[in-house]
């Protein structure tokens, strides 16, 4: 008997939810396959087998799960399955068995007896597994009278955001400074790039590519300080960015981004922003940041200071473009581009004079962006 255990798949989460089983309950398992479904608050992500066997469930579809919990057995045989129920006594999961009732998950069930949904109209949905956005379908809107103080529950998404930001708060002595930059041969360079390749290569796209290429020469602010009052150094560039399409916070992480061209990037971030809106990451896609970019480009932003990610050192952050006409050595008035590019990092590792540095390394490289093509 072999069990299978649910690994960590969001540090941030004690307890994750386990949508759907892919294979039956007592199913022949060849060998490493996808068997489950898990969601997080930020990702859903299957899990595979550790071996050949015949599957024993013992989660069943739409119930809560912890991390390191085991949630079936691979036994090897039918025999030796049976053998166990007899002495065990566990039931098979009761989304394994047809005609089973729905499974309703914790958060689900306290919201449908908070707001009074019966047995027969969850029933009605026709749904395997319940989650609380099903539920809410059920819930009557309030009057449009109602006052606009009326309570409102956070999603789990945002909740878990918000420990982010708490256990940053706490933690974190973060300390900011800002540079300003002229980007204009950046941009013409993000468009040429665009035309060339197809792929929508932006500023942003340009910053990641200029921050990972500093990875050697500024080692602290890609490390993570240790429990022992050290710093764990990386040895390649991963860079996390900070994406909202609407649907809760999100950052996925361009993985060794100094050897990626622009244009692979760009891709990298189009399908990033497509996930954002679906809520369709995998938690591979989500880990593994040693740095973070965290763009605020929406028209008028001047300034963004971001949190710097607990397990990191520093986060860049990158304003709107704003025109300003300035005088060239002739005296004629030239318009420029520019954005603030702000750095916010942990003082514990890094001190003023290293961000400085960083700072205006990445600001050459973006005022003399030629290779970032």
């Amino acid at each position: 008997m072999i069990g299978i255990e649910l690994p960590t798949l969001n540090t941030n989460d004690s307890s994750y939810t386990l949508v759907e089983w892919l294979v039956p309950d007592g199913s022949s398992i060849e060998g490493e396959e996808p068997l489950a479904v898990v969601e997080t608050s930020k990702a859903s992500e299957e899990i595979e087998s550790t071996g050949p066997g015949i599957l024993h469930v013992l989660v069943g579809g739409g119930q809560d799960c912890r991390p390191g919990q085991t949630i079936a057995y691979l036994f090897e045989s039918a025999e030796e399955r049976d053998t166990y129920r007899a002495s065990a006594a566990t039931p098979a999961a009761a989304s394994a068995s047809p005609g089973a009732e729905p499974s309703i998950t914790n958060a689900a069930r306290e919201l449908a007896d908070r707001h009074g949904v019966s047995e027969a109209e969850l029933r009605g949905l026709g749904r395997t597994v319940i989650r609380t956005a099903d539920v809410e379908a059920l819930v009557p809107q309030p009057a449009a009278s109602a006052p606009a103080s009326a309570e409102r529950q956070l999603s789990k998404r945002q909740r878990t955001v918000g420990a982010v930001v708490t256990e940053s708060m706490r933690t974190v002595p973060a300390a900011a400074a800002y540079a300003k930059v002229d980007v204009g041969q950046a941009e013409e360079l993000a468009r040429r790039l665009s035309e060339r390749t197809g792929s929508f290569v932006s500023l942003p796209v340009l910053l990641i590519k200029a921050v990972a290429r500093r990875h050697a020469a500024h080692p602290l602010m890609f490390a993570a300080l240790t429990d022992e009052g050290a710093v764990r150094e990386s040895e390649r560039a991963h860079v996390g960015v900070t994406m909202d399409a609407g649907r809760g916070l999100y950052t996925p992480v361009v993985h060794d981004a100094a050897e990626l061209s622009s244009d692979r990037i760009a891709d990298l971030l189009t399908g990033f922003r497509s996930k954002a809106f679906r809520g369709t990451f995998q938690a591979a896609e989500l880990a593994g940041a040693n740095i973070m970019v965290a763009p605020h480009t929406t028209e008028g932003t001047v300034l963004a200071t971001p949190i710097v990610f607990p397990g990191q050192t520093c986060v860049l952050s990158v304003g709107a473009v704003d025109d300003q006409v300035r005088l060239d050595a002739q005296g004629t008035p030239r318009t420029h581009r520019f954005v603030h590019l702000g750095l916010v990092y942990d003082h514990r590792v890094v001190n003023g004079r290293d961000a400085m540095a960083l700072l205006k390394d990445v600001k050459e490289e973006l005022e003399a962006p030629a290779a970032l093509g």
